[in-house]
């Protein structure tokens, strides 16, 4: 019974969480300094709720329509499913259960707001997740759409799931979603390195398959630009410059902090495919998402306490 109970707490994935909680902090921040909008904790609660489910179901879902390729990846037939800890038609329940909830609290919200644009940005990570997992469209398996639908589609509507929570427009400024962008389509790319050599062996004509290590550059620059537009952002709040976001210079504190594990994060961002097996894969992980959680939470607390 315990490892049944561990798999679907593994096929929700909550550590997973804190890439849609940041992408939302950072939309309400970002919002907050450009409107100064009324926050409510018990609103975007809900909202975190709503998209942080509808991606448990999500990833479920992934993990469901991946069983087999996962069965044979040296990493990830450890999951819930290839294990044999849940069952594969149980999952497939547990996938639906929780979108149904996402949508639910969707609803919720966007009666009590009266702005549906929440709704919408649900749906678009829904659909857009459906045509990246599933047959016939199989945009994980396909060249530069892989790259596109997984690591800037996404990104975009977490972000604006938590903008549109508290403002009724989808006009985040530049900085903003060159930041969240930049950040996730470069570690995107470089977790997906990681698996260049099972993408070859299934032969699947995904981007890192097809390309491999000439990719990095690309993913460096992405991550460049991030760091560029965060530290533009801070500057911002001195220089004025309207309608391309801004954040106090007390925000740089998460800089500082954020560079500490730098020397750690060098020799993957060197070579991804250094991390070629299970205690590396879930060391890096378990430190991306504890990084990822106290970054949200600065972010969160610098704007909700100063």
């Amino acid at each position: 019974m315990l490892p049944f109970l561990k798999g679907i707490v593994e096929l929700m994935r909550p550590a997973e969480w804190s890439k849609s909680l940041l992408n939302m902090v950072i939309a309400v921040a970002f919002a907050g300094f450009m409107y100064n909008i009324s926050f409510s904790y018990e609103l975007f609660l809900l909202g975190a709720a709503s998209v942080c489910l509808l991606w448990s179901g999500l990833y479920t879902l992934n993990d469901y329509t991946d069983r087999f390729e996962d069965a044979a990846h040296p990493l990830k037939k450890i999951r819930a499913i290839p294990s044999g800890r849940v069952p594969a038609s149980f999952a497939l329940l547990l996938s639906f259960s929780l979108i149904a909830i996402s949508f639910s609290l969707g609803f919720l919200i966007a009666s009590s707001t009266k702005n549906f644009l929440f709704i919408l940005c649900l749906l678009a990570m829904l659909i857009n997740q459906i045509l990246y997992t599933m047959k016939p469209f199989n945009f994980k398996k396909r060249p530069i759409v892989d790259l596109i639908s997984g690591s800037l589609v996404n990104p975009i509507f977490r972000f604006y799931a938590g903008w549109t929570l508290f403002v009724p427009h989808l006009n985040a400024p530049p900085l903003a979603l060159l930041f969240i962008l930049g950040l996730q389509f470069g570690g995107y790319g470089l977790y997906r390195l990681m698996s260049e050599e099972h993408d070859k062996n299934r032969k699947y004509k995904s981007s890192v398959a097809l390309y491999g290590d000439q990719l990095k550059p690309v993913f460096y620059a992405s991550l460049a630009i991030s760091i560029f537009s965060f530290f533009f952002a801070c500057a911002n709040s001195i220089l004025k410059i309207s309608g391309i976001g801004a954040l106090p210079l007390r925000y740089l504190i998460l800089a500082f902090f954020s560079a500490l594990p730098f020397p750690y994060y060098l020799h993957v961002l060197k070579n991804p495919k250094n991390v070629d097996n299970v205690k590396s894969y879930k060391l890096i992980y378990r430190l991306l998402y504890v990084h990822s959680f106290l970054f949200m939470l600065g972010f969160l607390l610098l704007y909700t306490l100063f």
